[in-house]
């Protein structure tokens, strides 16, 4: 038997964990946080010291919690891809950052997320891990760089939670690996399960129209995206079409952007990234802010949700001039200054609050898969359970798998503890 709890991500994104506990051996599969909640939240805490965890990818919402085992006091080995070990670092430390220029302080410190990140694992992808009760193994899960389905071998069931994943390929990276064991459990994300994405080729199109058209008005055109895996894809967009006007990158996409380059095996096609980069100006300081809105120009930037980085300096520098363009090229959590700017027309940050003039369009670069392809990814591996997780539309999609014939459920806060023979 085998007892498996869901402890973040319920009926929602954020503060995924999962634990595992054979019996033998209490395994967490990522632990993450809900970022944009002030303070951050975490996961339930979990009882007793883990054995492992296996870490998904480096995404907050997945790794944010990590340092809170070493804040305890708790060693505890992370098993991840290097990419992800250093995606993470890079990540965290941010969220220290952020936080106490927030006014907020975490419950973990620096030199918990040290000790945490001298407690990783490397992992390859197809790799056996040796554990008590049976094995692991990572699978290529196509979300960003280091992305993994992680497949569990435990006590006689064969367990695949999927974390993020993405089944069509990117100009970034591959989509997630196709032959993958056979499967009891499937613990799956719900993030789109209400909804296809429009085609890449159609937004990639609509993408370079305004920027051409924004150009053409000398003006500039600012694109707002994560740091990790989506502005490193739109550079290669913006290759692929032709770049012969001034592009610029500026805040943690710079780092984020040497770490992804250094693992060139895991990038669709590994030179293309580094070609592109020679056209990319880094920006750096205040100065050289100021000189890249002098011109017509492309200005790439974070923070995807409009939270924060350098993409508020640009916005309070060009939202006045209706000849500009703001494009925001993923998902827009509740509550964010992206969705509020959606929904309002208004940039509210802290203390900020004004209508904005600059023509402002949301594309959809999602890196997560789709409604359609959903079903198609669990009709294809017919689990004997399916626990639905990390969306905001779980127990609806629960539903329907269950009259597809499937025995689906959305694990809620007061219904998370499962026990499986």
């Amino acid at each position: 038997m085998i007892e498996i709890s869901f402890n973040g991500a319920l009926t929602c994104v954020g503060a995924s964990a999962i634990l595992i506990d054979t019996g033998i051996e209490k395994i967490v599969l990522d632990y993450g946080t809900k970022v944009r909640e002030v303070p951050p939240k975490f996961p339930i805490p979990i009882n007793g010291k883990p054995d492992y965890v296996f870490l998904s990818h480096a995404h907050l919402d997945h790794s944010g919690g990590l340092a809170l085992f070493e804040a305890k006091g708790e060693r505890v080995p992370v098993y991840a891809l290097n990419c992800t070990k250093d995606l993470t670092e890079l990540l965290l430390h941010d969220s220290i950052k952020v936080s106490r220029e927030e006014g907020i302080e975490l419950p973990f410190s620096r030199e918990d997320v040290l000790k945490t990140l001298n407690a990783f694992e490397n992992v390859n992808y197809k790799e056996e891990i040796k554990i008590r009760s049976g094995k692991v193994i990572f699978f290529d899960a196509g979300h960003i760089p280091g992305s993994a389905f992680i497949y569990l071998e435990v006590n006689g069931k064969k367990i695949l939670y999927t974390g993020d994943f993405n089944t069509i390929d990117t100009r970034l990276i591959n989509k997630c690996e196709k032959k993958l064991p056979e499967v009891d459990i499937l613990i799956i994300e719900s993030t789109y399960s209400d909804r296809n994405h429009p085609s890449r080729k159609s937004q990639e199109k609509e993408l370079i129209s305004i920027i051409n058209e924004t150009l053409a008005r000398d003006a500039n055109c600012l694109i707002a995206g994560f740091a990790v895996g989506r502005l490193q894809e739109i550079i290669l967009v913006l290759e692929k079409y032709g770049i012969d006007y001034p592009l610029y990158l500026d805040g943690m996409a710079k780092k984020a952007t040497t770490i992804i380059t250094k693992y060139k095996e895991l990038l669709k096609n590994p030179n293309e990234l580094e070609e592109a980069l020679r056209k990319v100006r880094y920006i750096h300081s205040i100065k050289e802010r100021k000189r890249a809105i002098k011109q017509p120009s492309v200005i790439l930037a974070t923070s995807g949700m409009l939270h924060g980085g350098p993409i508020v300096w640009y916005i309070k520098k060009l939202h006045k001039n209706f000849l500009n363009s703001l494009i925001l090229t993923g998902w827009q959590l509740e509550g964010t200054p992206g969705k509020i700017l959606l929904e309002t027309g208004k940039f509210v940050y802290e203390n900020l609050s004004f209508d904005i003039k600059m023509k402002v369009k949301r594309l959809d670069f999602s890196a997560h898969v789709g409604r359609e392809d959903l079903f198609k990814f669990v009709k294809k591996l017919s689990p004997e359970k399916i626990f639905c997780i990390h969306g905001d539309h779980t127990e609806e999609f629960a539903s329907e798998l269950r009259e597809k014939g499937f025995d689906a459920i959305a694990p809620l806060a007061n219904n998370r503890i499962f026990k499986i023979d």
